[in-house]
């Protein structure tokens, strides 16, 4: 039986970065993955997904380039050939990840693993061999899954989820998605741009759940200028076979039936926690199947720890990354765990990026705040890029004059997020905020004058 400091169970984004780490600490390091080197989000999730938004996005923009000067005609797509560009991209990032581990020395095994206590590890491999590691520590990163609703059964041809929507065969004429969070919009926008009719059903008063209000209320109008119908405050009933098609019964604000070529369940996702044997390893879950950890990533077995998905909070990559990491340095006896702020990104057109409090959310929570916004159609830059949708909001402490929400809804936010992060990150009050000169003509000029407009000192609007 092989022995090692640490055992890590999963290869997503959370699993790699922390097997690597580990061994920069000098740790020696084993991984066990089941399916995907580099996890969903690398294979079925994050990457995929953005090759097909950027080539649709492309798509979208010269059809839509008459007004610019630029008159196309005999457009085609050949979705084949956009299929094989997408399994490229992941082909390249997945080789990426395997080289990176073997360079590092990480011992890599393929299979899925179970504890047979707090200190071993069964691996089954595919052909069902089994061995056995020991470890230190172990390290529990297997993330999650689409989540599914009980009275709706996927059967991967006509009702779908995230993974089947990413290689679909056909373009369907008609998609119905239940759900309008973050995946169910940008798949939504995806095949809307391919011609799709689109269709979104929301439970929830507004898209994007947990998002700022005024910023997810302003992306929706923006989608559905695009050709995306989104009802809220609505829920699927039933979806039957009616011919070669469904037909889907929905409730709520909207009342009625809908046709739809195949339907896709987009309602969130739930962890990868079964046939771990974590009660053999004294690992609590609560009821919905999340890992309980402290505030160091701990699980009820000390030498065990998890990350990411399986914790529940945001279910992000990069929150994985930055958490394995941390963990990782916990073990080896160094820094403890620093809260950092965290951004999160839709990728639909215009994007939406937020980190920190909502406006909501710093009501909730009784503080002072004071609140700018700066519009894009006033930003040389958005309009030169003919991209002048949506806008920049500051959400500051007024106490505190510390900034604590920023949030965006325009071209490239994903991107212009990270200097609030910087400088959230850095503890920044909103007048160091403002006093940060951007360069002109850039999109960031706008979250400067979003910060001046929350003291009615915008320049370039008037308050």
């Amino acid at each position: 039986m092989a022995n090692y400091n640490l055992a890590v169970i999963g290869a997503g984004p959370g699993g790699y970065v922390s097997a690597i780490r580990a061994t920069q600490l000098g740790m020696k390091t084993v991984i066990v993955e089941k399916e995907f080197w580099g996890g969903v989000c690398l294979n079925v999730g994050c990457i995929p997904s953005k090759c097909l938004l950027e080539d649709t996005h492309l798509l979208y923009e010269l059809n839509n380039s008459a007004e610019r000067g630029i008159k196309t005609k005999g457009l085609e797509v050949r979705w084949e050939e956009i299929q094989m560009r997408k399994e490229k991209v992941v082909k390249q990032f997945t080789e990426g990840v395997q080289f990176l581990l073997k360079k590092n020395g990480v011992d890599m095994k393929i299979g899925s693993a179970r504890f047979v206590d707090s200190g071993r590890l069964k691996i089954i491999s595919p052909a069902e061999h089994e061995a056995e590691v020991s470890a230190d520590f172990f390290l529990i990163a297997t993330g999650g899954r689409p989540a599914e609703l009980p009275h709706i059964k996927i059967d991967h041809e006509f009702v779908i989820d995230s993974t089947d929507a990413l290689s679909l065969k056909e373009i369907p004429k008609k998609l119905l998605i239940i759900g309008a969070g973050a995946i169910g919009l940008e798949l939504g926008s995806v095949y809307a741009r391919l011609g799709s009719e689109v269709v979104n059903v929301e439970i929830m008063p507004e898209c994007l759940p947990g998002t700022d209000k005024e910023i997810a209320g302003a992306l929706r109008r923006e989608l559905e200028k695009q050709g995306l119908k989104i009802h809220l405050d609505s829920k699927v009933d039933e979806v039957q076979m009616k011919g070669k098609g469904l037909t889907v019964k929905v409730s709520g604000k909207f009342n009625g039936e809908i046709s739809a070529d195949k339907v896709l369940l987009s309602v969130g996702r739930v962890p990868n926690t079964e046939n771990l044997g974590l009660e053999r390893a004294g690992v609590n879950v609560e009821k919905r199947g999340f890992i309980l950890v402290n505030e160091n990533f701990q699980t009820s077995s000390p030498n065990i720890y998890a990350i990411g998905d399986v914790i529940g909070g945001k279910q992000l990559a990069h929150k994985a990354s930055y958490e394995g990491e941390c963990a990782v340095e916990i073990m080896a006896g160094h820094k403890p765990y620093l809260h950092r702020p965290i951004a999160g990104v839709v990728y639909t057109s215009p994007e939406v990026a937020s980190v920190g409090l909502s406006e909501d959310e710093a009501k909730e929570k009784g503080l002072n705040i004071k609140v700018g916004k700066f519009l894009f159609r006033a930003n040389g830059r958005a309009l030169s890029m003919n991209a002048p949708a949506g806008l920049a909001k500051v959400i500051a402490n007024r106490d505190t004059d510390e900034v604590i929400g920023v949030h965006i809804l325009g071209p490239y936010a994903g991107e212009l997020i990270a200097e609030a992060v910087m400088a959230m990150t850095l503890g920044a009050s909103l007048e160091e905020y403002q006093l940060a000169v951007r360069a002109h003509p850039t999109l960031s000029e706008a979250l400067r004058e979003a910060s001046l407009s929350s003291e009615k000192r915008a320049i370039h609007k008037v308050d």
